[in-house]
């Protein structure tokens, strides 16, 4: 177990190294991204259970699977705020923000 938390709290610090620059923080304690680690969690564990991806090194799997998260979710959390810093030009160019 403590293993797989090291993994997921590598893979966390290791996106942040990489995009310090860009201001890159990632709260593990928001409730949003709470239940997206839990179903990446449980879409892991299936991937395993299954072995349908012939998975051979489970915590290097687990360590990209946790980078993939972070990484998308940073970007949601970079693509709200710089919608809400520039409503103005998403209301004039008419774009749709999901």
């Amino acid at each position: 177990m403590r293993r797989f938390i090291r993994i997921i709290l590598n893979a966390k610090n290791n996106l942040e190294k990489e995009h310090q620059a860009l201001g890159v923080k990632i709260n593990l304690g928001d409730d949003t991204l709470k239940p997206l680690i839990t179903k990446t969690l449980r879409r892991y564990f299936n991937v395993l259970r299954s072995n349908e991806k012939h998975v051979k090194d489970v915590e290097n799997y687990l360590y990209g699977t946790m980078t993939n998260l972070f990484g998308i979710y940073w970007n949601k959390l970079a693509g709200a705020k710089y919608r809400a810093q520039h409503s103005e030009e998403f209301k004039n160019k008419g774009v749709i923000s999901d």
